[in-house]
């Protein structure tokens, strides 16, 4: 049963809003404290499970769910984690849009912290080890085996499964991208140095790593650095270390002493594994794993004022300040450091090798700044991607990206950058310890480079976006708030969008294009072709048409009278293309009738049939064959009509001079009859 702080009365203001018709969401009944990250949380109800309390989840933020994931968790009978029950897109009346909802089965007890800046009773070792560490490895474990990590473990994001029995579940981890929502305190320096939309899906080892920091607050009952700030607490972890920084002034158990040591470790390469912690809790005590020392320079690296003795705290002064430098990096600063005072002749070649590699083949204004990114990679290959202010893991870039074009703040040219300086390519070669993924992640990021240099509707950047967020929906101007998520609800959107006083000028804009390019994968590129046509509006209509019908005609719906209506107001360019009158004006009211149909396939078989092309093209060859006729025969009747004049006179002549024949036969005849009578 739900906790009374969770209860909700509803309010009967708002009817219930149905999901596929298998649940339905109570608008009026807020769930305040089972809100997530991702939104508001509301009372739901099963139509087939009435006796299972259910809450559902209302997705705002600008970055698409794990959408990917849902179905597995399902499927998914596991004690310790939030079970998904539903899932899809609704009509949300707070806000008279679409939203993505998600419906869980509601936790029975409260969550362990409501805030990370409470103070509760410290939670007993003997609690930790038998139940939270068991329950959160066991979580770690399946979500491992089916490839996926969780992104979202920290006391304020478990709850007590059972109030009488005990018991620790894991809440929501699907709703938003892993680390998105993830506070600074439980992910590592590499990570936490992102912006949150940057931080891609993470490893096993960051969970573990957060279970740790999870672990140590619940020992002590709160959280020992709460005093600092995000930038103070980064800056700590990366001087001091994670145990340190945590740990300190803090009593701990003597018996977790080792885990979250070991936990905690800011090298993933010694950080424990789930096979050391699962050693651990079976009774074997492991050889404790000193972090790996980081060199430290003998003198320092002064900048505006401030000593670094060290790589990484060098990288970032560096890329917080690009302009600077560039000039320090050209001095050949940076390169005499790190050979004199650093001692470190393979990070000054490996930092040359990326000033050298930053002109290959990209634009000279932006020069500067691949080089300083290319040498922060360098100096700390581990770290993310700093460009232009933007901050990415560099598969976190997908996420960036739709963050920055959901929120429309900025930012999208210099991801595209990122992607066309090749940087994610430069970042993989720089690190130390290949991994397997790293095989498909450049093969993505050359893909995405090729579609970026195409510039034409269904590539470039919107492209790229759709292709490194398939779960993400369909932003064009003109549908975003129908919240399209596959090519069915696209046409839907359109057909909806259709219908209002007030829309685009044109269907298929960027967006649409390039939605329809990235999840119709039978759609062959050179069909996109023609929709970048300049001035030729007719091959542009033809092609649109013949890709929103093909779309209807494999995943529907099978009516869509308001868009064919909307395509059928811009015909007259097509209709240009028959000669005769009379059959563009057949032709357009039979489009009208189609209309009515809602068929896409109808109205392009009418518009592009070749048959009436060919009889129409007949048709006007015939006309020119006679109008050419007419024209000769009428050119000689002009001709005829102008020299009348010396038509006349010809005659004339003729005519005397048949008439002075005549009267000369007549008097010859008259004289020899003379001559003959005379005696």
């Amino acid at each position: 049963m739900a906790t009374a702080a969770q209860k909700a009365v509803p309010d009967l203001a708002y009817e219930p809003v149905d999901l596929g018709g298998r649940c339905e969401i109570l608008p009026g009944s807020r769930l305040p404290d089972l809100d997530s990250p991702a939104g508001p949380s509301f009372v739901a109800r099963s139509k087939r499970e009435r006796r299972t309390e259910l809450f559902a989840t209302i997705v705002e933020t600008p970055v698409p769910a794990r959408i990917e994931m849902l179905a597995t968790l399902r499927g998914l009978e596991h004690p310790h984690i939030l079970r998904v029950v539903d899932w899809g897109t609704v009509t949300w009346p707070l806000e008279s849009r679409r939203r993505f909802a998600i419906v869980f089965e509601r936790p029975a007890g409260r969550r362990l912290m409501d805030t990370l800046s409470d103070v509760r009773d410290p939670m007993g070792e003997d609690v930790i080890v038998r139940q939270i560490m068991p329950a959160m490895l066991s979580c770690l474990k399946d979500l491992g085996s089916r490839g996926m990590t969780c992104g979202a473990l920290r006391p304020t994001n478990l709850f007590f499964r059972d109030p009488a029995a005990g018991g620790i579940l894991l809440g929501d981890c699907v709703s938003v991208p892993p680390g998105y929502a993830q506070p600074l305190l439980f992910e590592p320096a590499e990570r936490a140095m992102a912006q949150p939309a940057g931080r891609g899906p993470g490893t096993i080892g960051d969970d573990l790593y957060a279970l740790g920091v999870t672990l140590l607050i619940l020992a002590v009952g709160r959280n020992p650095v709460r005093a600092l700030d995000d930038e103070s607490l980064l800056q700590s972890k990366i001087d001091r270390g994670t145990y340190i920084t945590l740990a300190s002034g803090v009593r701990l158990p003597q018996t977790l002493i080792e885990p979250l040591r070991g936990l905690t470790i800011d090298d993933p390469r010694q950080r424990w594994t789930v096979q050391d912690l699962d050693l651990w809790l079976q009774g074997r005590r492991l050889t404790p794993k000193q972090a790996s020392t980081i060199k430290r320079a003998g003198r320092p690296f002064e900048l505006n004022g401030q000593e670094i003795y060290h790589c990484r705290p060098l990288a970032r002064a560096l890329a917080a300040q690009p302009a600077v430098a560039a000039q320090i990096i050209e001095r050949g600063d940076l390169d005499k450091w790190l050979r004199r005072s650093l001692s470190d002749d393979a990070r000054a070649e490996a930092v040359q090798a990326a000033i050298e590699s930053a002109g290959a083949g990209s634009r000279p204004a932006s020069l500067e700044d691949r080089v300083v990114a290319r040498t922060c990679i360098a100096l700390d290959p581990a770290a993310p991607i700093r460009y232009k202010g933007r901050i990415v893991m560099p598969d976190g870039i997908g996420t960036a990206l739709a963050e920055a074009v959901a929120t429309g703040g900025g930012g999208q040219q210099a991801i595209a950058e990122i992607l066309l300086a090749q940087l994610p390519m430069f970042w993989v070669s720089s690190q130390v310890d290949f991994r397997p993924e790293h095989v498909p992640m450049v093969q993505s990021f050359d893909y995405m480079r090729t579609l970026l240099e195409q510039t034409g509707p269904g590539f470039g950047l919107e492209r790229v976006l759709y292709e490194m967020n398939p779960a993400l929906h369909c932003l064009s101007p003109q549908i975003a708030d129908q919240h399209a998520l596959t090519l069915s609800d696209l046409l839907l959107a359109l057909d909806t969008a259709a219908a209002s006083p007030v829309h685009g000028r044109d269907p298929m804009d960027r967006h649409v294009a390039a939605f329809i390019a990235t999840h119709h994968k039978r759609l062959n590129d050179r069909l996109l072709n023609p929709l970048a046509a300049v001035g030729d509006n007719t091959r542009r209509l033809i092609a649109t048409l013949s890709i929103l019908a093909d779309v209807q005609s494999r995943y529907g719906p099978a009516s869509l009278p308001n868009l064919c209506q909307w395509l059928v107001s811009l015909l007259d360019p097509a209709l240009k293309r028959f000669k005769n009158r009379r059959t563009r004006d057949r032709i357009k009211q039979e489009a009208q009738r189609l209309a009515r149909d809602g068929s896409l396939e109808a109205l392009l078989k009418l518009l592009d049939d070749p048959q009436t092309l060919k009889a129409d093209e007949r048709g006007f060859m015939q006309a020119m064959q006679k109008h050419e006729s007419l024209t000769r025969q009428i050119d000689k009747l002009k001709r005829g009509i102008d020299n009348r004049g010396v038509i006349a006179e010809g005659t004339g002549r003729q005519i005397a001079a048949v008439a002075s024949s005549v009267i000369a036969m007549a008097m010859l005849i008259v004289i020899v009859l003379l001559m003959a009578g005379t005696p």
